[in-house]
């Protein structure tokens, strides 16, 4: 039977690759005050991270919600096909809830639902490995317990280039960012048990760089990687430096590159530069 692979657009993979490969995903809807874009379609990454830098006040998002899930699901549902939804985090966002209730809605033992447990550009590397066990013509249910492994073993470090968007959000005190600030402190944040947690602070980014490698090292001592992921935000040149870093000690057989989009963006700011993969 054919399966139809949904998520959102928190995973942060480009919506052409999302098109190339037959994953659909619901967009999250991004808002600067009044005016309101839906992520991946009518809002670019650059244009959200101009407008971020001029707004007053952080943008806000808000999660899918059921009766677009429902359209989704329904439709994959009335060509025959079974449906695995893979999708941010339940801590970070009530997007995977939406999706349940629109299961609820339809009724279907056809719907499979997983809480990826994690958020962004780890999240698209999931969605990634999902699909290619769904090309390989795996059974549905072998691919959802094998999710959750890959749930158990996900990884995503992403180092802040600016403490501006956690002081806006209210996230840090205005003393606190100052100092860090001085201290050219650049906090790597992960996603532990669903929520964003801070793994390490540095004392400048290239600190920062070697710390993270460091974590992969330990993950991975052969040196060699099936694949991993590396996103930025709006920091092209940030990018070209982290492969290059990790081209220099491992051995990847795959490299996906990705952009922090503005859902993920709107709370960690312009700059970040991180990795995710499997242990």
């Amino acid at each position: 039977m054919n399966i139809t692979l949904v998520t959102d657009s928190t995973c942060d993979l480009k919506a052409e690759t999302m098109h190339d490969r037959n994953i659909v995903f619901a967009p999250l809807k991004v808002l600067f005050k009044a005016e309101e874009f839906i992520d991946k379609i009518d809002l670019s990454n650059k244009d959200f991270y101009e407008k971020m830098k001029t707004a007053s006040e952080l943008p806000t998002t808000s999660q899918v919600n059921p009766n677009e899930f429902y359209d989704l699901f329904s439709e994959a549902l009335s060509k025959g096909h079974k449906v695995i939804g893979l999708f941010i985090s339940s801590e970070l966002s009530g997007t995977y809830n939406s999706a349940c209730i629109a299961k609820e809605m339809l009724g279907s033992d056809d719907i499979y639902l997983i809480d990826s447990r994690t958020a962004s550009f780890a999240l698209g590397l999931m969605v990634l490995r999902v699909k290619d066990m769904i090309d390989a013509g795996m059974p549905v249910e072998t691919i959802v317990t094998q999710t959750q492994e890959l749930i158990i073993s996900s990884q995503l470090y992403g180092m802040l280039d600016t403490l501006e968007n956690l002081k806006k959000g209210g996230r840090l005190s205005s003393s606190a960012a100052m100092i860090g600030k001085m201290l050219n402190l650049k906090p790597i944040i992960e996603v532990l048990e669903g929520v964003v947690n801070v793994a390490f602070k540095a004392r400048g980014a290239r600190k920062g760089t070697v710390w993270m490698l460091d974590q992969l090292e330990k993950d991975y001592p052969s040196l060699e990687i099936k694949d991993l992921a590396i996103a930025h935000a709006n920091a092209y040149d940030k990018l070209e430096e982290m492969k290059s870093e990790l081209l220099k000690r491992f051995k990847i057989e795959r490299i996906h590159e990705m952009e922090v989009g503005s859902v993920i963006g709107t709370h960690t700011g312009e700059g970040v530069i991180g990795i995710a993969y499997f242990k």
